[in-house]
C-alpha cells in the first residue's frame, strides 16, 4: 500500500470536500465547498494538494493564487488553507510533504510568497513567520459624524467608487472592475458566518470618502457585526460605524492593522473593547522574484543596487551596495516584513521591511 503525494484533478473535487467537512464541519453544521465557493469550485483543482492512499483522499491542502499590489508594485501571492488529514493518516508527516509540494509548483507558477490566517507550529517549522498584526475593536456606541452622508452600496452602479477607493491601498489583492463586481454581489465570508451582507459609501459634500462591507450579525445574529473591508478615509468609515450603531442594540468589531496610525488614532478617542493584536503568517518561496517585482521600490528608497539571488531550494544569496549575505527563505520573510527582526543587517534597513498583506479582512474576498 502506498501514499503519493500529487495534485489534484476536477475529480478529485468531490473527494476533497468530503474529508475537509469530516474535519472541520464534524460538530456544527455547513459544507465547506458551499461556503468557501472560489476555493472548492472544480477550475480550482490545480491548486489544491493531495494524499493518495491506493486511491483514496487522506491528506489535502487548498490555495488560491492572487494577482496582488505590494507597496504600489504587482506581484502574485497564494492564500494556503484547508489543510487536514484523516485521523488514521496523522503523524505521519502527510502534511509537511503537502506543504514541500504547493511550494515547489506554486514557485514554478510564479507566485513570490504564500500567506496564511493561522498561526499552526506546523506552519512556523515549514519556514512561514508571523510578519503583521491586527488588533480588533469592538464599539458599542458611535455618535454619527453629520459631515458625511451614508447610503448603501449598489455591488454593480459603485464599483467603479470602490474600485477608484480601493486604489488608495498600496498593499492590496489586485481586483479589476468585473471582479469588484462580482466580489461586492457575493461577499463569501457573510457565506461562512451565516451574517446579513452590507455595504456602504460614506460622502463629504459631493465627494466619496470611504467604503465598507459589512458581515452584519454573524452567525443567525449571535455575534457583533464585523468590518471585511474598507479604504478611503478612517473618518469616512468612522461615519460608516455611526451609521450602522444608531440601530438599537448593535455592536460591530473594525480590524486596526499595525499600520493604519491614523484609524488608530482616530479609536482611541472611542469607547471600545480592544482584542488582540493577533499576528498572520508569510512565507516568501521567490526572493529573487519579489525582489525583481518590487525593484521600483528599492530603487525609490536607496541608490545602492540590490539582488537576491536563489542558491538552493531553501538558500538565497543578497547582495546589497558593497555587502553580501546568504541567508535561508524564512529569515529573508522576517528582513522583508517585519519591522523588529533583530537579525536583519542595519545597511538592509535602508530598503526593508515594506507592509505585508493581510491575508484575511480587508483583503478576504
Amino acid at each position: 500500500m502506498t501514499t503519493m503525494i500529487r495534485p489534484a484533478t476536477p475529480d478529485d473535487m468531490p473527494h476533497i470536500a468530503r474529508l475537509a467537512d469530516s474535519v472541520f464541519r464534524a460538530h456544527r453544521p455547513g459544507h465547506m465547498a458551499e461556503e468557501f465557493p472560489h476555493l472548492y469550485k472544480a477550475s480550482n483543482a490545480p491548486h489544491w494538494y493531495v494524499a493518495d492512499h491506493d486511491g483514496d483522499i487522506v491528506s489535502i491542502l487548498g490555495a488560491q493564487v492572487w494577482d496582488a499590489t505590494l507597496s504600489g508594485q504587482p506581484t502574485k501571492v497564494a492564500s494556503v488553507g484547508s489543510v487536514a488529514t484523516h485521523p488514521d493518516f496523522r503523524r505521519k508527516g502527510l502534511a509537511w510533504r503537502l506543504l514541500t509540494l504547493a511550494e515547489t509548483l506554486l514557485r514554478h507558477e510564479g507566485v513570490r510568497l504564500i500567506l496564511i490566517s493561522g498561526n499552526l507550529a506546523l506552519y512556523q517549522r515549514w519556514g512561514a513567520r508571523a510578519v503583521g498584526r491586527v488588533a480588533w475593536h469592538r464599539l458599542s456606541s458611535h455618535a454619527r459624524d453629520k459631515r458625511f452622508t451614508v447610503r448603501p452600496l449598489d455591488p454593480l452602479r459603485d464599483a467603479p467608487v470602490v474600485a477608484r477607493l480601493y486604489e488608495t491601498r498600496t498593499t492590496r489583492f489586485h481586483r479589476d472592475l468585473p471582479l469588484l463586481q462580482q466580489l461586492l454581489a457575493l461577499q463569501p465570508l457573510t457565506t461562512v458566518e451565516q451574517g446579513l451582507p452590507l455595504g456602504f459609501i460614506a460622502a463629504f459634500g459631493d465627494q466619496p470618502a470611504a467604503y465598507a462591507l459589512i458581515n452584519h450579525r454573524p452567525f443567525h445574529g449571535r455575534a457583533p457585526s464585523r468590518v471585511i473591508e474598507w479604504a478611503g478615509s478612517p473618518e469616512g468609515l468612522l461615519a460608516i460605524i455611526g451609521h450602522i450603531l444608531e440601530e438599537p442594540e448593535n455592536s460591530i468589531e473594525v480590524p486596526v492593522l499595525e499600520n493604519e496610525l491614523s484609524l488608530a488614532m482616530l479609536l482611541a478617542h472611542v469607547p471600545a473593547a480592544r482584542q488582540g493584536p493577533y499576528a498572520w503568517l508569510v512565507k516568501v518561496i521567490d526572493g529573487h522574484g519579489l525582489v525583481s517585482d518590487l525593484r521600483t521600490v528599492w530603487q525609490e528608497r536607496s541608490s545602492g543596487p540590490l539582488t537576491v539571488q536563489r542558491k538552493s531550494f531553501n538558500s538565497y544569496a543578497i547582495h546589497f551596495a558593497e555587502e553580501s549575505w546568504v541567508t535561508d527563505g524564512p529569515t529573508l520573510t522576517e528582513w522583508l516584513f517585519r519591522p523588529d527582526a533583530t537579525t536583519r543587517p542595519q545597511s538592509l534597513s535602508a530598503v526593508w521591511p515594506i507592509m505585508p498583506l493581510w491575508p484575511e479582512g480587508l483583503n478576504y474576498i
